[in-house]
C-alpha cells in the first residue's frame, strides 16, 4: 500500500440486542495508525423495527461510540454516510489508532437488517 490509502468491506450484523458492536465490531486492519474518510452505511434491507445506530472508533470495542455516525435510522433501506448523515455528533473524519476498533451499536433490535459497511481511509 504505497500511497497509503485503503478501503475495505464488511457486512453488517442483524444485532438482536444493543450489545456495544453488536452490528458490527473491527479492529484497526493496519499496523499503524489510520484516518478514517468515510465510512458508508449500505442498508440493503431495513431492520424490522424502529432501530437506529451510532458508529464511531473506541480503543477496547466495549464502549459505544458515536463519533463517525450518530442516531442514523436503519429502519428504512438507503445509503447513508458520516458525512452527509452524521447526525449532531458525527465527524468527517476521525483518528483510527493501531488496535482500537470501529463499533457500530444499535439503539434497538435490529433483527432483518442487511447490508455492509465501508470504510475508507489514510495512513496517519
Amino acid at each position: 500500500m504505497a500511497a497509503g490509502t485503503g478501503s475495505y468491506r464488511v457486512p453488517l450484523t442483524a444485532a438482536t440486542t444493543t450489545a456495544v458492536g453488536g452490528v458490527l465490531k473491527v479492529q484497526n486492519p493496519e499496523n499503524a495508525d489510520v484516518i478514517i474518510t468515510r465510512l458508508v452505511l449500505d442498508v440493503q434491507k431495513p431492520s424490522s423495527g424502529a432501530a437506529s445506530v451510532d458508529a464511531g472508533i473506541d480503543d477496547d470495542g466495549d464502549v459505544s461510540s458515536d463519533n463517525l455516525i450518530d442516531g442514523q435510522s436503519v429502519a428504512a433501506a438507503g445509503v447513508f454516510d458520516n458525512i452527509g448523515n452524521g447526525g449532531t455528533n458525527g465527524k468527517a473524519v476521525v483518528a483510527w489508532p493501531k488496535g482500537h476498533h470501529l463499533v457500530i451499536t444499535a439503539s434497538a433490535d435490529a433483527s432483518g437488517l442487511e447490508g455492509y459497511a465501508h470504510v475508507q481511509y489514510v495512513r496517519r
